[in-house]
């Protein structure tokens, strides 16, 4: 991975300026390193977690750029299209999606706060 002031759409590859947090296309969270090896439409991504707000996504998602693995965060519409973190909102679910060959190991190092 290689580690940029830009974040990145783990969809369509589109760069963005740094404060901004998710991609106007594709509503996703941006990502913030840039994969070298395989382009991002060339890869295959697979739901490996839901957490209840979007704090234990992002923690999540730190265990797994720790360990080198791609991921992207998802919240849902409304969190995402009017910018809410959604920490204690009912029903509020953040979706955290990986690499289809990274899931097993993506799921292994986040189980503590999956379950």
């Amino acid at each position: 991975m290689e580690k940029t002031d830009y974040r990145y759409c783990p969809k369509c590859n589109a760069e963005y300026e740094p404060h901004i947090a998710f991609c106007s296309d594709c509503n996703v969270t941006l990502v913030n390193e840039k994969p070298i090896d395989v382009p991002l439409d060339q890869i295959e991504w697979v739901e490996a977690g839901q957490f209840s707000g979007k704090v234990y996504g992002e923690m999540a998602g730190e265990i797994l750029a720790n360990n080198d693995i791609p991921y992207f965060l998802k919240s849902d519409f409304f969190s995402a299209a009017f910018n809410i973190s959604p920490v204690n909102m009912p029903g509020a679910v953040v979706k955290l999606f990986v690499p289809e060959n990274d899931k097993e190991h993506a799921e292994q190092l986040i189980m503590d706060i999956t379950d």
